[in-house]
This record gives C-alpha cells, structure tokens and sequence, in this order.
C-alpha cells in the first residue's frame, strides 16, 4: 500500500499514513476532523523524477547550469567593463 503524508492545520503536525488509493484521511492524530491536508513527501518527489518527469541526467543539468552561469558571469563582465566611473 502507497504511503501518504499529511499535514494537519489545526495543530500543524506533520504525519505519514499507509491506505489505499481510493482512501482518504480526514481526521488527525489530535482527532480534529477534516482539517488534514495532503502533502508531496520527499520519497513520491524523487519517484517522480525516477519515472521520467526530467529525463536529463543529473550531471547533464549540473553541466548545462555552470555552461549558462558562465555565460552570464561573461555578460556581467563585459557590462561592467563598459561602464565609466567617476571620481
């Protein structure tokens, strides 16, 4: 069975559950009725990146990041280079 993570928003705790899809919590450990949010957990983030929602590699996406900051450090430079300062 999937594991949830709920939070609730009368005392604000953060709680995991174990049910079927189909089910739905609606009460709290602190038993405040239908004040449970559902919340993405770390684990349903991180399967969702597995399944193929960003299919590029992580070292391809860190490669093209530091290709584009030094694209724009160059531009900066170059910007500042052009400015004339008074004194």
């Amino acid at each position: 069975m999937p594991r949830y993570t709920y939070k609730c928003d009368e005392c604000e705790k953060v709680f995991e559950t174990v049910h079927s899809m189909s089910s739905k919590v609606e009460v709290c450990p602190c038993e405040m009725s239908g004040s449970v949010t559902k919340i993405m957990s770390p684990t349903f983030i991180a399967r969702m990146n597995r399944v193929g929602v960003g299919k590029n590699k992580v070292g391809d996406v860190v490669k093209d990041h530091i290709e584009e900051s030094k694209r724009e450090l160059k531009s900066e430079q170059d910007r500042l280079k052009s400015i004339e300062y008074k004194q």
